[in-house]
């Protein structure tokens, strides 16, 4: 058939498409261009390299008769490949729109031709992921691998092992979406971990064949590749230098941070608010290419990119189905992202869309009537098992909107698990969407401290001038009310101002029966500021932390009122008083954890978490030795002297202690890797309670932050404008 098609593609496109002839190791292509054109080889071949850890590695061999670059033109992205003339090759060079018609008019072409560049394309990424599992650029130790590896296609829902099965292959994600879940000793399945596209699963089995000790489920339609350990033991047989290579890429990708669900690679949008969402996915997709390679799908697109009339409304048993499931499979596997745009009705497109998502963002009006509380209903509906899709709704406010409100009736109506504001013409709020929505966001964790925590203004403003985005915002403690303050939208240039009112005359000193502060000024304070806040009202995704006495359990809050929250995150233990919580009692968040970047590390829109660490490294000192015993008096003396110091406060001893354990319970937390950026501030001569000085230790901290923050922001390249 090679001749047949050769022969019909020479023929009809005749002066539509121009000869090219390359000498040996000229480049027809180059890894990383952009895609305009196909190429169908005269005479000669061509070798595909791409550049991996250990240098350019062969991926291929193109030879006459074939057609090469239709992926990438067709379903979009840039050039996954190195093309180099192997002797002298004759090339003919077919336009995008010239190849769209011709395979339009030659079905039966067309699917051979998505059949090869499948098969290409899989081998190509298998060929990758075995150089990084077997840390080498051996082209032919990598090429007999991907000879012979057997090839798996899972539907929805079907598994690939199960605990207790035999380890008898490693498996190459090449792609879709897969759970690993451990049975507990009550018989029930806790999920592990959720990994996609270009990731190992039970590589474990090529060094020891013991049982699985996880089960490992597809969550949609997935293609791997079977790497037998009977294989790998044939080739550590002929080379046993393999063995160690192998090893040491299975022990370091088991210590390499990881989440527990990596970035959605396939995100879809459903819109069923009738405000004009153009410009919003536009930006949407404009932000989320700052990260990598994004195709934007739409049923129109589609029916333009196959060049065939209502092709992307294909149902089961329509003829343009396999063309359609191949074209989808080329988007997702040739790009690191798509973005799949669902139709407003639930049309076929739209059910293929939402099947083939690991993220549905659901964007709707502040206030949606009854019709489009009906699409809502339905679009959830259609993803209602599929536990795997994470559901982030984002509520889309007309331009002005000066804040969100009752958010929570609708969260009492959907099952919704993220909630993002956006305001219509708001580049920002849009990009912020994208960054979450594709699992690339940027949290910004603030720690307790007591005063120190005025330094976390400065920190915040040191990022913001060199550019860095913050998506969410986390507090303990004095970080608390700070990032609800950024949380609710308060202008950079406010931040200072707001703070300052809301600890102003803090300080309501009473009998200690329960606390030595009263709390009455610094509630009225944070009522003042958050007092008719929730949560899920607030511009930018918000958690904060409690210690929950009664339960001795950290309380994460994350929808609710803003002002309790807050309110109990500083309660420190002894000097302000508990805060009743249907029926328990919460204390500072401090007690158990003052810096929770776990909480972040765990969310799957966060790719980026940023740290603030104001905790003082060491605590109170007394110049005096005072021995075992302390007279009140003797200490109110000492401090109308001057000789404050000589008797350490017992506010600062009550801090003290409780950030003592809880400090290093941090310092533990933050060695596992997942804080890309950790800002541990320095700052001498600032006592815990010195609460009147907000904007100069706001100034210690900016100045302590931006040098750090200057460099960090240099080496994001997400933070440039995309090529």
């Amino acid at each position: 058939m090679r001749v047949e098609f050769a022969a019909t593609l020479v023929d009809e496109f005749g002066d539509a498409a121009r000869e090219i002839r390359l000498g040996h190791g000229d480049v027809l292509v180059t890894e990383g261009d952009e895609a305009a054109e196909v190429f169908f080889v005269l005479a000669g071949s061509l070798q595909a390299t791409t550049t991996t850890a250990y240098g350019e590695l062969v991926v291929g061999t193109i030879d006459a008769g074939a057609i090469v670059g239709e992926v990438t033109t067709i379903a979009g992205g840039r050039r996954t490949a190195t093309l180099r003339a192997d002797g002298d090759v004759t090339v003919l060079v077919i336009a995008r729109a010239d190849f769209e018609r011709w395979l339009d008019e030659h079905p039966a072409y067309a699917d051979s031709v998505s059949a090869q560049a499948r098969e290409r394309i899989d081998r190509s990424q298998v060929a990758t992921m075995v150089t990084d599992l077997m840390q080498t650029n051996d082209d032919e130790l990598i090429q007999e691998v991907v000879d012979r590896v057997g090839w798996r296609r899972l539907d929805a829902g079907d598994t690939l092992f199960e605990q207790g099965d035999e380890s008898d292959a490693a498996y190459f994600i090449v792609g879709g979406r897969l759970i690993v879940l451990v049975r507990d000793d009550d018989g029930n399945d806790e999920l592990v971990r959720e990994i996609g596209r270009t990731e190992v699963v039970g590589e474990l089995g090529l060094l020891d064949r013991r049982p699985r000790s996880a089960t490992v489920r597809a969550v949609r339609d997935t293609t791997l590749a079977a790497f037998p350990t009977a294989l790998f033991e044939e080739l550590v047989s002929k080379s046993p230098a393999l063995m160690l290579h192998v090893t040491r890429g299975i022990l370091g990708r088991a210590t390499k941070p990881r989440r527990l669900i990596d970035r959605a690679a396939s995100v879809t949008v459903a819109v069923t608010s009738e405000m004009d969402t153009g410009p919003l996915l536009d930006s949407f997709v404009t932000e989320v290419a700052r990260h990598g390679t994004v195709r934007h799908l739409s049923s129109r697109r589609v029916d333009q990119l196959l060049n065939r009339t209502d092709i992307a409304q294909a149902t089961v048993d329509n003829v343009g189905v396999p063309r359609l499931a191949e074209f989808m499979h080329e988007a997702d596997v040739g790009n690191d992202y798509v973005v799949l745009e669902a139709d407003r009705e639930m049309t076929p497109w739209t059910r293929r869309a939402l099947r083939q998502a690991d993220r549905l963002v659901l964007v709707s009006s502040p206030h949606p009537d009854a019709a489009e509380r009906a699409r809502m209903a339905a679009v959830l509906a259609a993803i209602e098992g599929s536990s795997h899709v994470a559901r982030m709704l984002a509520v889309l406010h007309p331009a002005g909107t000066d804040r969100p409100r009752n958010t929570s009736a609708l969260l009492r109506e959907f099952t919704i698990d993220e909630v993002v504001h956006v305001r219509v013409g708001s580049t920002d709020d849009a990009a912020r969407l994208a960054r979450l929505a594709s699992g690339n966001g940027v949290g910004l964790v603030l720690s307790g401290g007591g005063a120190r925590g005025f330094a976390h203004i400065g920190a915040y403003l040191a990022l913001r001038e060199a550019g860095v985005p913050i998506d969410q915002v986390a507090g303990c403690s004095m970080g608390a009310p700070i990032s609800g303050g950024i949380a609710i939208g308060t202008p950079d240039d406010r931040l200072v101002e707001e703070v300052q009112a809301q600890f102003r005359r803090l300080l309501d000193y009473t009998l200690p029966m329960v606390s030595l502060i009263k709390g009455e000024r610094i509630s009225g304070n944070i009522d003042a500021t958050f007092g008719d806040w929730a949560i899920e009202d607030m511009w930018l995704p918000y958690y904060t932390v409690s210690t929950n006495l009664t339960t001795s359990q950290m309380e994460v809050h994350r929808r609710g009122d803003a002002a309790l929250a807050i309110r109990a995150s500083v309660a420190i233990p002894g000097v302000l008083p508990p805060v009743p919580y249907g029926g328990d009692l919460l204390v500072d968040g401090g007690v158990l954890n003052n810096l929770p970047t776990e909480v972040m590390s765990r969310d799957a829109t966060i790719g980026t978490i940023i740290a603030v660490d104001v905790a003082p490294e060491l605590g109170p000192r007394s110049k005096l030795d005072y021995g075992s015993h302390v007279s009140g008096f003797r200490a109110l003396a000492a401090k109308l002297r001057g000789r404050g110091r000589d008797y350490p406060s017992l506010s600062a001893v009550l801090l003290r202690s409780m950030l003592t354990g809880a400090v290093r319970n941090q310092q533990a937390a933050l060695q596992d890797g997942t804080v890309d950026l950790l800002l541990s501030l320095h700052l001498p001569g600032v006592g815990l309670l010195d609460f009147d000085r907000v904007r100069p230790v706001a100034d210690v901290g900016y100045e302590a932050s931006i040098d750090a923050v200057r460099e960090w922001a240099a080496d994001q390249p997400w933070l440039r404008s995309p090529a």
